[in-house]
């Protein structure tokens, strides 16, 4: 498969189903619950950290073997199950009933697939290699990890808090577009990673004043 139209997913209070209960269908698990998806999972066995999530009810857990039936009402599905034949069917029936599916280790049995993440903060970057080589993702993501660190969590978050005070002090959005642009092209960053908050603020009014007296 080729073509695909990157998209992040909004999965809060969305019904999530995960089918296997091994090591891969948890780290998915993990992050269907951390995007506060309404994960289940339908699987004979379950991992030590899956059965902690079922008992303090953070997934629901159906013990049994995979039926069509269990993907009613589901928003998403991933197949995880250690057995090629079980995950065309997941695929399958997924597709049948329109679901966005995905099936571990099988691009051409995905109507999507789940990209290497790097996460500050609100900050999101995704690399995919079309399902061609995970393990270049996965490289790929670790250089990037070394120039995407903390500061631009806390970077990400004093912009977020600058925000709203921009629109409301600039009502002309290309005016403000660019106060926006000055501020992300400024030192702040770099002051961020010196971990120099206070100068990044005084910084940022500057670059705000200046924008004020034109």
């Amino acid at each position: 498969m080729s073509g695909y139209y990157p998209v992040l997913l909004d999965l809060k209070d969305k019904r999530c189903v995960v089918i296997g209960g091994g090591k891969v269908a948890e780290r998915k698990v993990t992050s269907l619950v951390r995007a506060k998806a309404i994960v289940t999972v339908v699987s004979l066995e379950l991992t030590e950290s899956l059965q902690q999530m079922a008992e303090k009810k953070k997934i629901h857990y159906i013990n049994a073997c995979f039926k069509e039936r269990h993907l009613d009402g589901a928003f998403l599905v991933i197949g995880a199950v250690n057995n090629p034949k079980i995950n065309h069917h997941i695929f399958k029936a997924a597709a049948k009933k329109n679901k966005l599916v995905n099936t571990v280790d099988s691009p051409d049995e995905c109507n999507f697939i789940v990209p290497s993440i790097i996460k500050q903060g609100d900050l999101m970057i995704s690399i995919s290699t079309g399902g061609k080589s995970p393990a270049l993702a996965k490289k790929v993501r670790k250089q990037l990890e070394n120039q995407f660190g903390k500061a631009y969590k806390d970077f990400l978050s004093f912009m977020g808090e600058l925000r709203q005070r921009i629109i409301a002090q600039f009502p002309d959005t290309k005016y403000r577009n660019k106060i926006f642009q000055a501020l992300v092209d400024s030192e702040l960053i770099d002051l961020f990673k010196k971990g120099l908050r206070k100068k990044a603020e005084k910084k940022a009014e500057e670059i705000i004043n200046r924008f004020s007296k034109n």
